[in-house]
C-alpha cells in the first residue's frame, strides 16, 4: 500500500508540471484580449472570492491581528509584484523561454533559505546551485526575435527577461512567508484566498493608475474564458495540488521537481504555437 501511495504521489508531482507549465500558454492567450493588470486584478479578485467563499462554508475565516502584516506580505510578494512582473514581461517574451527562467526558482529558494534561514549550503548544494543556473546561461544567451528583440538589453539580458527573474525572486520569497502562515496554523487555502484577494485589489488600482478602464478589453466572451480557464486549473487544481504534495514531500523536493516544466513547456510551445 505504502509503495502504490508513493507511486500515486511521484505521478501527482509529474501531473502538477505538466499543470503549471499550461498556465504560461494560458496566460499569453488571455494578454491577445486584455491589459495585464487588469488581467490580473479580475482574476485575482474571484479567484479569491471563490477560495474565500468556501473557507466560509467549511469554517470560520479568524485572522491573529499579530498576522496582518505576514497576510498582507503574502498578498504583495505571492500575487501582486509575482504576476504584474511576470504578465508585462509576457507580452514580449514567450511561453516557453518564461517557462525556462522560471526553472531558476529552486536555485533562488536555495539562496534565500541561506540569506534568510541561514540554512548551512554544503560542497554538494552550491555545485548544484552553480550546475543549474549555469543551465539557464545558453537560454539567456540565446538571440532574441519579435517584440522582445526591440526592447532594451542589458549584458544579453532583455528588459523583460530581467523583469521576469524579479517576479522569480518574489514569487520564492513568497514561499518563505507562506511557511511561515502555515506553521502558525492557517490553511493553505485561507493564505491564498486572502492573498488573492488583496492583490487583486492592488491589481485593479495598478490598472486603473496605469492602463486606465477605458477599454481594459478587447473580446470579452474570449477573455472569459481564457481567464475562467486559468482560474481552475492555476488559481484552484496547481495551487491546492501544490499544498497537498507539501504535506507528503519537502518545499525543497517539490521546488526541484520543476525541472519537469521545462519539458512540458517546449512540447506546449510546440503543438499549440507553432
Amino acid at each position: 500500500i505504502k509503495r502504490k501511495l508513493c507511486r500515486m504521489s511521484m505521478i501527482l508531482v509529474v501531473i502538477l508540471y505538466a499543470l503549471l507549465a499550461s498556465t504560461f500558454i494560458f496566460a499569453k492567450n488571455v494578454l491577445s484580449y486584455a491589459h495585464p493588470c487588469f488581467t490580473i486584478g479580475f482574476r485575482m479578485l474571484i479567484a479569491g472570492t471563490l477560495l474565500l467563499g468556501y473557507q466560509r462554508l467549511v469554517g470560520r475565516i479568524t485572522i491573529d491581528r499579530s498576522h496582518w502584516w505576514l497576510f498582507f506580505k503574502a498578498s504583495l510578494f505571492h500575487i501582486y509584484f509575482a504576476f504584474i512582473l511576470e504578465f508585462w514581461a509576457l507580452q514580449y517574451v514567450s511561453a516557453l523561454k518564461t517557462t525556462l527562467i522560471y526553472s531558476a526558482t529552486p536555485f533562488i529558494a536555495a539562496l534565500l533559505s541561506y540569506v534568510l534561514l541561514h540554512e548551512r549550503l554544503t560542497v554538494k548544494k552550491i555545485i548544484g546551485v552553480v550546475i543549474g543556473i549555469g543551465g539557464l546561461v545558453p537560454v539567456i544567451m540565446a538571440a532574441t526575435t519579435g517584440p522582445e528583440a526591440r526592447m532594451e538589453v542589458l549584458f544579453s539580458l532583455s528588459l523583460p527577461e530581467i523583469v521576469l527573474f524579479g517576479s522569480v525572486i518574489s514569487a520564492s520569497y513568497a514561499w518563505f512567508i507562506v511557511k511561515d502562515l502555515m506553521h502558525a496554523g492557517y490553511s493553505f487555502g485561507l493564505i491564498n484566498g486572502v492573498a488573492m484577494f488583496i492583490g487583486g485589489i492592488l491589481s485593479m488600482g495598478t490598472a486603473g493608475v496605469v492602463e486606465g478602464f477605458a477599454h481594459p478589453v478587447s473580446n470579452w466572451p474570449h477573455f472569459l474564458l481564457w481567464v475562467g480557464v486559468l482560474i481552475l486549473v492555476a488559481n484552484i487544481i496547481v495551487y491546492n495540488l501544490y499544498a497537498l504534495l507539501l504535506k507528503r514531500y519537502s518545499i525543497t523536493f517539490v521546488m526541484f521537481s520543476g525541472f519537469l516544466c521545462p519539458s512540458f513547456g517546449a512540447l506546449y510551445e510546440w503543438l499549440f504555437m507553432s
